[in-house]
């Protein structure tokens, strides 16, 4: 998984590379960030697009993370079948041609399987009383969540409130 991962983040810096999509759209947005989220001064487009980039390269290392404090809570078995999903999200996302997928594409899959994380640790929360792993992403799924705008992150969170509810 972490190798297809890495080929994809790979093959979305070279597109960026070609297109500076990713730049633009943040350029484009800087005036209608909230004023919670804090950037460098003296580059702010770039510290936002390297948060973005770190938020998708974070996905394999979150699932690793929840993988192994499920086998160690003895939930397993209800906690794998998310997992799956959330790796699915970022590895074959769909409606996906022939085009390799760019930052942007890849940040709406990152933000699917963070969400589905988050929502396997809040269910976890409501069940033992604890957090499953001591990762927090809220704060970052809400940057993204603006960053994607209210109509797409909505429909994305509908998605996996959808994909939660089937599964419980």
């Amino acid at each position: 998984m972490q190798s297809k991962i890495e080929q994809l983040i790979i093959t979305a810096g070279q597109q960026e590379t070609k297109t500076n999509s990713l730049s633009m759209q943040l350029s484009a947005q800087m005036g209608s960030l909230p004023s919670s989220i804090a950037l460098a001064k003296t580059d702010p487009v770039r510290s936002l697009k390297n948060f973005v980039i770190e938020y998708i390269t974070h996905v394999p290392p979150f699932i690793g993370a929840v993988s192994i404090a499920a086998k160690d809570a003895g939930i397993d078995a209800y906690v794998s079948p998310f997992l799956e999903v959330a790796t699915d999200f970022l590895l074959s996302p769909k409606g996906q041609s022939n085009e390799p997928l760019g930052f942007l594409a890849l940040l709406e899959q990152a933000y699917l399987a963070h969400r589905l994380i988050e929502e396997v640790n809040d269910q976890y929360i409501v069940r033992a009383g604890i957090p499953l792993i001591p990762m927090d992403v809220t704060k970052a799924n809400v940057i993204v969540h603006h960053l994607l705008g209210e109509t797409l992150a909505n429909n994305l969170d509908e998605v996996v409130e959808d994909t939660a509810r089937q599964m419980t």
